[in-house]
This record gives C-alpha cells, structure tokens and sequence, in this order.
C-alpha cells in the first residue's frame, strides 16, 4: 500500500504507480465515495461526452440533415 500525504488544502497527490496502473492523466475525473470508514476513488468511466449544439440554438430540419464538419472538433479518445 502507498501512502499519501494530505495538503492544508485538502490536496493528494496519487502517486505515479497508481497513475500508471489505472492510466490517470491531468484532467480525469474520480468519483469519491466512503467504504466502511475508508475512503474509495474510482475512475469515472462515463464517456466524455460534448454536445455538437452547446448553445442550443433551434435548428431546422434542413440543418440537422447537413453533414457535421468536424474539422475543428477535438478528437475523441
């Protein structure tokens, strides 16, 4: 087992083992819950998922049947 030190801030830091076997990057998400007195970090494995309409603009039927240009979207892992 590793052992982590909290922050003033309420901050850890996972270390790299960790990390690696779970592929972590910057920027994932973990959902925190607790077990019988122990606290549980788990991957959020929902798909990261970006409406192609943030803004909710109405669209016309003849919108929507156009092909989405996905030039400029970030890809998708």
């Amino acid at each position: 087992m590793e052992t982590v030190v909290l922050s003033s801030k309420g901050q850890l830091v996972i270390p790299a083992s960790v990390r690696g076997a779970l592929r972590l990057k910057a920027g994932n998400r973990l959902g925190v819950t607790i077990e019988g007195g122990s606290i549980v970090l788990k991957p959020d494995s929902g798909p990261a998922w970006k409406p192609l309409n943030p803004t909710g603009a109405s669209l016309s039927a003849v919108e929507l049947s156009h092909p989405v240009d996905l030039k400029h979207e970030a890809r998708r892992r």
